[in-house]
């Protein structure tokens, strides 16, 4: 008989935002192992546990459970007080939620919120937190809350575990690093491959900011751009899309560049399998982004077979088989470009057992380590 395992979490379903699409991949291949109920705040205008439209939105699997609780602290979006205030309402809604648990609960709890593992590891519950980013508050929370006896952390890389300063002499047994994965059931294998096609999928914001996608669809104007190569960006949200789709138009490129409105997760994996170089983008004005990420992309690149350019930062060094990434220099057009011509040349990513970068291994390794 399977455990109950009650994800809880401060995210709003359903959304686009990658960080919501991680939540409901790993609780997808988690039921696999668990009895599984996710539990959110209803705190979004358009938020809803209506198991029924968030199973089409996420295509999703029968077997998971949703219950959103009605949360009277609203908040707008990120400027500086409505951060303050993000903070304040996720402290009081894990709170509230963790009053409710009782002492005699045996259920299995993991959570993307530093509040609620901080909250149920005063209650002394089997919690497991899994970080994906750092802050003061956040270190701290950790350290406090990793000494009862049944918390445990789960690291998306190794560069958060370092930099969370807990002991890991102390603690190892209850520490892991754990990367992303991918859904290896949304791959069609009867897909033809375009050698000349240069892909990116995903949002064209980053912590509400835009990610620069003009710097690389103008770098197809450059000289030593390879003519024959074309460039697919696929994402959201739609002012993003409707600012490069002119920007393509004003500078000429519609038989170079085509940018395409958000997709299906499987219509987009596929124009993945279609292609031949896949892109990892990122800003380097926050630490995040620069030492954190573990992004769901770069494991679809790899499944897909694509050779992958990435921006020189740490998060990607860290990444699996990041030895066969081309790297290329922030904001540097030459580099980008010299990066894309080596990685026309390079063979594709070998990789003996794929089943290692799938959810399917993560969910199994999760489980191996919470229960």
């Amino acid at each position: 008989m399977k455990s109950n395992l009650k994800y809880v979490t401060y995210q709003s379903f359903p959304s686009l935002k990658a960080n919501t699409i991680q939540t409901i991949d790993n609780v997808n291949y988690l039921s696999k192992y668990f009895k599984v109920e996710v539990i959110f705040p209803l705190r979004e205008q358009d938020s809803t546990d209506d198991k029924s439209v968030l199973e089409n939105f996420y295509q999703l699997n029968e077997k998971i459970t949703f219950n959103g609780i009605t949360h009277n602290y609203p908040f707008g979006r990120f400027n500086f007080l409505n951060k303050i205030l993000f903070i304040i309402s996720h402290f009081l809604w894990a709170k509230k939620y963790a009053k409710k648990i009782t002492q005699t609960n045996t259920d299995i709890f993991f959570t993307r919120s530093d509040w609620i593992f901080y909250f149920l590891s005063l209650k002394n519950k089997n919690v497991t937190f899994e970080c994906h980013q750092l802050s003061k508050i956040r270190k701290f929370v950790m350290k406090k809350s990793i000494s009862s006896p049944n918390s445990k952390i789960i690291f998306l890389n190794k560069n958060l575990l370092l930099d969370s300063q807990i002991d890991q002499g102390k603690y190892n047994q209850k520490l892991v690093v754990l990367h992303n994965g991918v859904d290896y059931e949304l791959f069609n294998p009867k897909v033809e491959k375009d050698n000349n096609k240069i892909i990116f999928v995903g949002n064209l914001e980053r912590f509400n900011e835009s990610r620069n996608l003009e710097f690389f669809i103008s770098a197809f104007n450059h000289l030593n751009m390879p003519d024959n190569l074309t460039f697919t960006i696929i994402g959201h949200p739609q002012k993003e899309i409707n600012k490069l789709k002119t920007y393509v138009v004003k500078n000429n490129l519609e038989k170079k560049v085509q940018i395409l409105d958000s997709l299906q997760r499987k219509d987009a994996i596929t124009e993945i399998q279609k292609s031949s170089i896949g892109l990892l983008i990122n800003t380097n004005n926050n630490e995040h982004s620069v030492r954190y990420t573990s992004p769901l992309k770069y494991f679809e690149y790899l499944y897909a077979g694509l050779r992958v350019v990435a921006v020189n930062f740490p998060s990607h060094h860290e990444l699996p088989f990041s030895e066969n990434i081309l790297f290329y220099e922030m904001d540097n057009v030459k580099s980008f470009i010299n990066a894309l011509i080596k990685a026309l040349n390079a063979e594709v990513p070998s990789i003996k057992d794929t089943n290692l970068i799938t959810l399917d291994h993560r969910a199994k390794k999760i489980f191996e380590f919470i229960s």
